[in-house]
């Protein structure tokens, strides 16, 4: 399993590299906090940049998070290719800690994390669906085998103009899965509503600015987090 997923996070930027001349683009967040899918990796404001390149239906990207007080770094590289009103996505997620090895991929020791991700989204509404499954890597329950934490999510955006959106998510664990500590069946973790702003500022365009509010049932515990994102 671990030779397959490496040579497919391989090959699958090979195949996008060799069309014709795509789209290279870069971005970087500032955040409150990093929050995702209902949970926050501290409490420190956070940098989140990526980069990637694009091409027809493939993307090929690089993101991390480092959380300016150093409690919380991640660095992820991910493939998806689009069809249709379909997304196919397959996410490493690595933790640089001292001690951790990259190119460590032993399903005993390895601190990887590899998602396969499918979203699907309908053309009649503004709306968003996706299911996200670890299939390998640093995710086992207490008896050591693997967990397959599952991810669902549903989201709704309504765009009032090009420059303001208001965006409302519901997720859910949907096995005993990391999201609950390997406990239930099933958990609400993320019930997130945020508003979106584009600004023109300086020599930016667009200057997104974005104002968040997220429970999550399982911690009951509520975050609030700010955003902003400027275009490389």
């Amino acid at each position: 399993m671990k030779r397959l997923l490496f040579v497919l996070m391989l090959c699958i930027p090979m195949l996008a590299m060799a069309q014709e001349k795509g789209e290279v683009y870069g971005s970087v967040d500032l955040g409150y906090r990093y929050m995702w899918r209902g949970f926050s990796n501290g409490d420190a404001p956070v940098a989140m940049p990526t980069i990637g390149y694009s091409k027809g239906g493939f993307d090929v990207y690089a993101w991390g998070a480092f959380a300016f007080d150093d409690t919380y770094r991640e660095i992820n590289i991910g493939v998806s290719y689009s069809f249709s009103n379909f997304t196919l996505e397959l996410v490493d997620y690595f933790y640089p800690w001292p001690g951790s090895d990259f190119f460590n991929f032993s399903k005993h020791s390895t601190t990887h994390t590899i998602e396969a991700i499918a979203t699907y989204e309908p053309v009649a509404v503004p709306m968003h669906f996706t299911i996200g499954s670890i299939i390998f890597g640093d995710d086992k329950k207490w008896n050591g085998k693997n967990a397959f934490s599952t991810y669902a999510e549903m989201g709704y955006t309504h765009e009032f103009n090009e420059r303001n959106m208001l965006q409302g998510v519901v997720g859910a664990s949907l096995n005993k899965s990391f999201y609950n500590d390997y406990g239930k069946d099933f958990n609400l973790v993320n019930l997130t509503a945020a508003y979106t702003r584009v600004f023109s500022f300086w020599k930016f365009d667009e200057f997104p600015v974005t104002a968040s509010y997220t429970y999550n049932p399982y911690l009951e515990k509520s975050y609030f987090n700010v955003m902003f994102t400027v275009g490389l």
